[in-house]
């Protein structure tokens, strides 16, 4: 490689290069926070190339990749959640538009194809591949807000990492950005549940927040829940002789955007956490595969937690056990046959680097004489729910609470808004019966369990709970249910499901609820809980506070169905139209304004004629221009396709104007018209 030292005069001329004008278009998408790095970044790759003189297309092919990775098309970076719910609400407004001309269910999947990917989000999935519940969506300010807030966070989020805001020495696990807007978010969720109100069928009212306290929304009640499984584990193990396993399961090098001094890793490939999230859930169930596959059990819990570059890593405290199909008898210890084959998976990626042996998968076996095994993952238990005094990592370092402002952001505060950024799943149970049946046999009354048979009752029992008097024991349910190795087939107790028709907000749709447990032992019967059904409080203070809209939007309305066998698919015109009534462009205006005040559409619609101008032989080089500039607005082409006119004036100019416009960053209108042309002097 060449040298990266270049004298002050070559280095002038490439900071002379980025402040140019031509450098600023480029950097127009990039937010003001970054730019500073991204010029940095620039100015390298330029010293790196200056021997080649190509030093200005590598700067610009830099920022244009960078901008095309963490700048999503049509989004602005710096823009706050009140200008994301503004965009939203174009974003909506200009999908019902553009519906209007809509001839066809092909033609409405395509604009809404195009105005998707305008914004860099996807086109919604839904059963079936509906397109009554697509454009109900599309056409949805609020379903627009929330892609725009994922799509929007997790670039900026990105971007952070990308350029080294986010790590030890600077933003520990997320970016400042990242825990304010999620704190704010945290802040008007709670404004919000604190405002409705719901009534259950006996008359009794509650807000939503005063209903969330009592479920593991409750960051206390979450923990405690927990811990509870934890050490219902730790008792199943300790009965059984099964051996105890703390594992750190961590990425390759190439995953880790910043090394523990702060300087960037050179072998980083610009994967972000939950891709790295992804690697790890993919290697772990390998290695599952392969233990089962030898006969050996596994269960216990994880934990995934941020390093201090946002990358993940996993804790897990797991238990093994030879099961009767165990492939290698002659292996008496059945833990290290466990961990021989977990560490091969570990190792297969990128094997070769340095300290991969050692940092990939590290392993401590549980001592039973030195305490409990719940105290291994205690404490990465409530650092990732409420926080710790000392929030102390694995390499040595002690991440403390920092300031932004007139906010205290602390250690879990960042850790809640890196898992809620990226979408990572923090904790996930390995093993042992579902906590789904748990919960629902928590609301079957006692009442049911006077002729319940031997499983179901110890089930019963087992997870109730009497204030001061008896504890709920997640190993006797463990027990009852068959063991903390029982397949799913072979549970004692499993849940009562049935079929519904649910009234969502876009469609009706068909979902599987549970409504009570059932027993092996006793087939057929079903042993019901007990549900209320929560009716939002129609008030108009309530539906002010809760931001209600019209439940319905003019295209929805305007797609249901008429009469019997009215247009299976969706279609923008009946059968049988009547003959469409001819408006003026202001009349049709006004006309459509009326209706939707009311939140609706008229029907027949009004037919206006507001196309753009044909393509005729006579026109000029400007004419053709501005129709060309008509159709494009509504992403449309004349037919017969316009060729432009070319300007044959002949033009001339500098060397360095000719260069730009070959490189197409300059319009040849822009030259100037040569009042006496020669030959050659022509671009």
């Amino acid at each position: 490689m060449q040298s990266r030292k270049v004298d002050a005069k070559t280095r002038r001329q490439h900071k002379a290069f980025t402040e140019s004008p031509q450098f600023a278009q480029e950097l127009k998408r990039i937010p003001l926070k970054w730019r500073g790095r991204v010029v940095s970044e620039a100015l390298e790759l330029m010293s790196v190339w200056h021997w080649r003189r190509i030093f200005e297309p590598v700067a610009v092919d830099f920022v244009r990749e960078f901008a095309d990775k963490y700048v999503p098309a049509g989004i602005d970076l710096s823009q706050d959640d009140a200008d994301i719910c503004a965009t939203a609400e174009r974003a909506a407004d200009n999908v019902k538009k553009m519906l209007w001309k809509a001839i066809s269910d092909t033609h409405a999947r395509d604009i809404i194809e195009q105005e998707c990917s305008d914004y860099g989000i996807d086109v919604p999935e839904v059963d079936d591949d509906d397109l009554r519940a697509i454009i109900a969506r599309v056409v949805d300010p609020r379903w627009w807000r929330r892609q725009l807030r994922k799509v929007v966070g997790r670039a900026f989020e990105g971007g952070n990492i990308r350029l080294g805001y986010v790590h030890y020495h600077g933003e520990p696990y997320a970016s400042n950005d990242a825990v304010l807007a999620r704190m704010a978010q945290n802040k008007r969720n709670a404004a919000a549940l604190e405002a409705t109100m719901v009534r259950n069928e006996a008359g009794q009212e509650f807000s939503i927040a005063e209903l969330a306290e009592k479920t593991t929304a409750n960051k206390a009640i979450r923990r405690g829940e927990l811990m509870l499984r934890i050490n219902g584990f730790e008792m199943i193990a300790r009965d059984c002789g099964d051996t105890g396993l703390f594992l750190t399961w961590s990425c390759p090098s190439r995953f880790h955007r910043t090394l523990h001094s702060g300087k960037p890793n050179p072998k980083y490939d610009g994967s972000d956490p939950r891709t790295a999230n992804k690697y790890l859930g993919k290697v772990t169930a390998l290695a599952r595969s392969a233990l089962a596959r030898r006969g050996i059990g596994l269960y216990g819990f994880r934990i995934a937690e941020p390093h201090h570059d946002g990358c993940p890593h996993w804790h897990m405290l797991v238990f093994v056990r030879a099961l009767p199909g165990y492939t290698t008898p002659h292996v008496k210890d059945v833990a290290s046959r466990a961990i021989r084959v977990m560490k091969r998976y570990a190792w297969r990626v990128d094997r070769g680097e340095p300290g991969s042996f050692k940092r990939r998968l590290d392993v401590k076996r549980i001592d039973w004489a030195k305490g409990s095994a719940a105290g291994y993952i205690a404490k990465y238990v409530a650092k990732n729910i409420d926080g710790v005094a000392d929030h102390k990592t694995k390499e040595g370092y002690v991440v403390t609470t920092d300031t932004a402002g007139d906010y205290e952001l602390t250690p879990s505060a960042r850790v809640e808004a890196w898992a809620a950024r990226w979408g990572i799943r923090q904790f996930q149970q390995w093993g042992g019966a579902p906590v789904s049946i748990w919960r629902e046999l928590r609301r079957v009354p006692a009442d049911m369990m006077q002729e319940a048979p031997p499983a179901m009752a110890a089930a019963w029992d087992a997870v109730q709970k009497v204030e001061g008097e008896k504890r709920a024991c997640w190993a006797s349910y463990l027990r009852a249910q068959g063991g903390a190795l029982v397949k799913r087939d072979d549970l004692m107790v499993t849940l009562a499901k049935e079929t519904k028709t649910v009234a969502g907000r876009y469609e009706e749709r068909e979902r599987v609820m549970p409504y009570g447990v059932q027993c092996r032992q006793m087939a057929g019967v079903v042993f019901k809980s007990v549900r209320h059904t929560w009716i939002p409080i129609q008030g108009t203070e309530a539906r002010a506070s809760a931001g209600l809209g019209f439940p319905w939007t003019r295209v929805n309305n305007c797609t249901q169905p008429a009469v019997t066998g009215f247009a299976a698919d969706v279609s923008f015109d009946p059968k049988t139209a009547p003959a469409p009534v001819m408006f003026k462009p202001d009349q049709a205006a006004q006309i459509d304004h009326a209706w939707l005040a009311l939140g609706a559409c008229p029907w027949p619609r009004p037919a206006v004629d507001d196309r753009p101008a044909w393509p005729a032989p006579d026109m000029t080089a400007e004419e053709q221009r501005r129709a060309l500039a008509d159709w494009d607005a509504i992403k449309a082409c004349p037919w017969p396709r316009m060729a432009p006119v070319p300007d044959k004036s002949p033009r001339y100019g500098t060397p360095r104007q000719v260069a730009d416009w070959r490189a197409g960053r300059l319009d040849v209108g822009e030259l100037p018209i040569d009042p006496n042309p020669t030959k050659g002097n022509a671009p």
